[in-house]
C-alpha cells in the first residue's frame, strides 16, 4: 500500500461482561499507547449516553487523560454532540484541550439521539421542544473557536476562555450528504461514518469535494480534508474474523431493526444464537463491516481510497479483550503501515 495512506482509531470504549468502566478506561489508555507505538495517526473517543456496555460518556474529559498518557498521537473528541450542548461551552472545552496539548487535539462535532428519556435528561430546559438548529450550532462553535462570531451575533461582546489563538481545528462528523455539504460550506474537515451509511459514503465525499470553499474562519482549512471511518474486524483467518464479528453484528442489528439495546456485550456464541447462525463477510464495495484477514481488509480499504481519493481511514472495532484488540491493530499495522 502507498505510504501516503494514514490509519487512525475510533474507540467507543466498550466494556465486556465482568469489566468495570474504570478498567475499560485504563485499557483504552493502554491501547492508545500501543497504537502510538505502531504508527497510528489519531485516536478519537466517541460520545454516547445511557449505553450499558460502554464505559465513558464524556470524551472531552477523557481526552485530557489520553493526551497526557501519550506523546505524539493526535487525540480527538469524536465528537461533541452539539444537539445537547451550548456551542460556547463546547468551544471552551475544546480550546482548553488545545491549550494543554498544542497541535495534538482534534475537535469533532456532530449530532445523535440516544432516546427520548436520555435526550431529555441531557437538556437543561426539559419542558421545551428543541428545534433542529444544527446549522446555527455549527456556525457558532466555529466562530468561537476562530474568534470570529457572526457580525449579528448577540454574543460578540463576550470573551472566550482560554485567551489563546484560534483553534483547535473543528471537524464535522457526518453520515449524510447534508452534513458533508455543511462541512464544505464552512471550509472545515469532514469525518464521514461509512459504517453508518456505507451506500452514500462515496457520493457524500464527492459532494464535499465539489462544494468545498476555503474557510473564512481562522480555525478552518484552505482545502478539503477527509477521514472515512469504517468498522473493522481482523484476524489471521477469515473464519476467525467472521466469528469475532458476530457480537457487534448482533448488537447493532437488534438496536437498528428492533430498538433493542442489550444490557451486556454478547459472546460470539450468544450472538450466533441471537442471529440464528453465522453471518459471512460482505463482498460489497462498501461493506458495513470490513471482516477478514489483514490482506483482505487492506484490499477493501485500497479500493475505497481509489474510489474516493480519501487517504486516511479511521478504524473502529468491537473486540472483547485488550489482547484481541492489540492483536488486531498489530496485524493491520504490519500489513498497512
Amino acid at each position: 500500500m502507498s505510504p501516503r495512506l494514514r490509519l487512525s482509531i475510533l474507540d467507543a470504549m466498550q466494556k465486556s461482561t465482568g469489566l468495570t468502566s474504570g478498567q475499560a478506561m485504563r485499557e483504552t489508555i493502554a491501547l492508545a499507547q500501543y497504537a502510538e507505538e505502531l504508527g497510528y495517526h489519531r485516536y478519537w473517543i466517541v460520545e454516547h449516553h445511557a449505553t450499558p456496555f460502554e464505559a465513558n460518556p464524556a470524551p472531552e474529559v477523557f481526552a485530557m487523560a489520553l493526551a497526557g498518557a501519550t506523546r505524539s498521537i493526535r487525540v480527538g473528541v469524536g465528537g461533541v454532540l452539539l444537539n445537547h450542548y451550548s456551542p460556547y461551552k463546547a468551544a471552551e472545552c475544546m480550546r482548553t484541550l488545545g491549550v494543554m496539548f498544542p497541535g495534538r487535539i482534534d475537535a469533532g462535532f456532530g449530532r445523535a439521539r440516544t432516546g427520548t428519556l436520555a435526550d431529555t435528561a441531557l437538556r437543561r430546559l426539559r419542558g421545551c421542544e428543541v428545534p433542529d438548529d444544527q446549522e446555527e450550532q455549527i456556525r457558532e462553535v466555529i466562530g468561537w473557536l476562530s474568534h470570529q462570531l457572526d457580525a449579528d451575533s448577540p454574543f460578540r461582546a463576550i470573551r472566550i476562555m482560554p485567551d489563546e489563538p484560534a483553534g483547535p481545528t473543528p471537524w464535522i462528523l457526518a453520515a449524510s450528504e447534508e452534513s458533508a455539504l455543511r462541512a464544505a460550506r464552512y471550509g472545515i474537515p469532514l469525518a464521514f461514518s461509512a459504517f453508518i451509511a456505507p451506500g452514500i459514503a462515496a457520493p457524500a465525499v464527492a459532494a464535499y469535494r465539489r462544494a468545498f470553499v476555503a474557510s473564512r474562519y481562522a480555525a478552518g482549512v484552505s482545502e478539503p480534508a477527509l477521514i472515512t471511518a469504517v468498522r473493522v474486524i481482523v484476524a489471521e483467518t477469515k473464519e476467525e474474523a467472521e466469528y469475532l464479528a458476530m457480537p457487534v453484528r448482533a448488537v447493532f442489528k437488534l438496536r437498528r431493526e428492533q430498538n433493542i439495546l442489550l444490557e451486556t456485550w454478547p459472546t460470539p456464541e450468544e450472538a450466533i444464537a441471537l442471529l440464528g447462525g453465522m453471518v459471512p463477510a460482505e463482498e460489497a464495495d462498501w461493506p458495513a463491516y470490513l471482516v477478514g484477514t489483514p490482506r483482505q481488509v487492506r484490499s477493501t480499504i485500497e479500493r475505497m481510497s481509489a474510489q474516493t481519493g480519501v487517504t486516511e481511514f479511521m478504524l473502529q472495532e468491537f473486540l472483547p479483550t485488550l489482547s484481541l484488540r492489540k492483536r488486531q491493530y498489530h496485524l493491520i499495522a504490519r500489513e498497512m503501515l
